[in-house]
């Protein structure tokens, strides 16, 4: 590719073509590094997994941190790549996100995508834009199915690490009187704000850019953070003290080898892990305030 034609690209589409069965490892890589998710498409004898990174001062290290971790996977082909424009990466990734079932009540729904909802299935309208959190991940699916579970109609819920807003929509849909969404990202936020909006639920959900800096005291009933192991922990004080008293935390974003790091955190506050939750290497907890 000519160096005009690489400086107007703004992604860089990654593929991984493997063997069938062997994609949820690889996706899980992808997955730490790579924006709006990851595709996995069946060919006619092998799978091929995408995924997108944009072109930044970090992309040589994401390049370079994504090669080093596939090569334990001992993979029959290489890790290939091609140089897209903004435009070309939109279709891109738009055609790999699908209407998601979450549960048999809890539906995402693409806004380029049309979808006749059933009968007292709560849909979430969304478009990701650059803001993490499209419902496919792992831990946003577990924080989605841990939320329908537990919240109660008339909660009031704070949602730290927003991204594209989905866990905070979802709680308004699920009956949250109020939710407040956090983001340090000007970009997610702005993304958050955008969706709540098409929604029709700015009265239900308050988005700010920011985080927790001076923590709320006793004000939720639930609180969500999907973020990162390292964030949790230092954040664990802050999460605790925002909680009323019986009230419940959410916390994901972290793998297997991350997770007694975060539960540990999590009981010097005085928070008690009542559940961990699993899928592939990720992890989540539940905790309550006594």
């Amino acid at each position: 590719m000519s160096s005009r034609k690489r400086s107007a690209a703004r992604w860089l589409e990654l593929s991984v073509e493997v063997a069938p069965g062997a994609e949820e490892a690889v996706a899980d890589v992808l997955r730490r590094h790579v924006y709006s998710g990851v595709s996995i498409e069946a060919a006619e004898a092998s799978v091929v997994v995408k995924g997108y990174l944009p072109v930044d001062g970090d992309l040589a290290r994401r390049r370079r941190a994504l090669r080093r971790q596939l090569a334990p996977l001992a993979l029959p082909s290489p890790l290939r790549s091609r140089w897209l424009s903004e435009e070309d990466w939109a279709h891109a990734w738009k055609e790999f996100f699908p209407v998601l079932r979450v549960s048999p009540r809890l539906v995402v729904c693409p806004t380029w995508r049309s979808y006749r909802p059933r009968r007292g299935e709560a849909v979430i309208r969304l478009d990701p834009g650059m803001a993490f959190g499209t419902g496919q991940h792992p831990t946003t699916l577990m924080c989605l199915r841990a939320l329908e579970e537990l919240l109660r109609p008339g909660m009031d819920i704070l949602d730290l690490g927003t991204g594209s807003g989905i866990l905070a929509l979802a709680a308004a849909r699920l009956g949250a009187t109020s939710v407040l969404a956090l983001d340090i990202d000007p970009q997610a936020a702005a993304a958050a704000r955008e969706n709540v909006r098409l929604n029709g639920l700015e009265a239900v959900v308050q988005v700010e850019e920011g985080s927790l800096d001076e923590p709320l005291r006793a004000a939720f009933d639930l609180a969500m953070a999907n973020i990162s192991a390292a964030v949790i922990v230092e954040m664990a004080p802050a999460l605790a003290e925002v909680l009323r008293p019986g009230g419940v935390l959410i916390v994901a974003g972290f793998s297997a080898e991350s997770a007694e790091r975060v539960s540990s955190a999590l009981a010097r506050t005085g928070l008690v892990v009542e559940r961990a939750l699993a899928d592939g290497d990720w992890r989540a907890h539940i905790a309550r305030r006594l």
